[in-house]
C-alpha cells in the first residue's frame, strides 16, 4: 500500500509494477516546460502572418525599405491553431522593425487590433486573446 510521509512516498504496488521511493519536491508541482520557438524573419515585402507563426513562433523581424504591412490570419485560423482554446486564452506576438519605416499590423477577418499598429525602427509587442470562435483581439503592449 502506497503511504506518505515526511514528504516520501514508500514502495507500493500500482498495477504489478513496483513503485520505489520517491521523494515529493516543490508540493507535487512540475515545473513549467517551455515550448522553443524560432524567429521568423520576414522578406522585405508585405505578408499574411500565419496563425501557425503567430502561434508557434509569436516572433517577427522585418528590415522594410519602404512602408509594409504584415495582416495577421483570420480569427477562425488563429482559434483553430490554438487547442483546447477556451475564450480568454491568449498569447503574445512581438514584431521587431529594424529600418526606419513604418510596418502597420492589420487584422485580418475577425482580427481588432487594439491600440497603436505602427513600428517604425522599434519593436511592438501585442497580446492576441481569443473572444470567440470567429473573433480575437490584439491588444498593444
Amino acid at each position: 500500500a502506497a503511504k506518505l510521509a515526511a514528504d516520501a512516498v514508500e514502495t507500493a504496488k500500482i498495477l504489478a509494477k513496483n513503485v520505489t521511493t520517491a521523494k515529493i519536491a516543490d508540493a507535487a508541482i512540475t515545473q513549467a516546460q517551455f515550448k522553443t520557438k524560432a524567429v521568423v524573419a520576414l522578406a522585405d515585402a508585405a505578408a499574411t502572418l500565419t496563425a501557425a507563426q503567430m502561434i508557434d513562433s509569436g516572433l517577427f523581424t522585418i528590415t522594410p525599405t519602404v512602408a509594409r504591412t504584415l495582416t495577421t490570419d483570420t480569427a477562425a485560423n488563429i482559434v483553430a491553431g490554438l487547442a483546447n482554446y477556451q475564450v480568454g486564452t491568449w498569447f503574445d506576438i512581438v514584431i521587431v522593425n529594424l529600418a526606419a519605416f513604418d510596418v502597420t499590423l492589420a487584422g485580418g477577418t475577425g482580427v481588432t487590433i487594439s491600440g497603436k499598429a505602427i513600428v517604425n525602427n522599434v519593436s511592438g509587442t501585442w497580446r492576441a486573446r481569443i473572444d470567440s470562435a470567429t473573433a480575437v483581439t490584439l491588444y498593444r503592449m
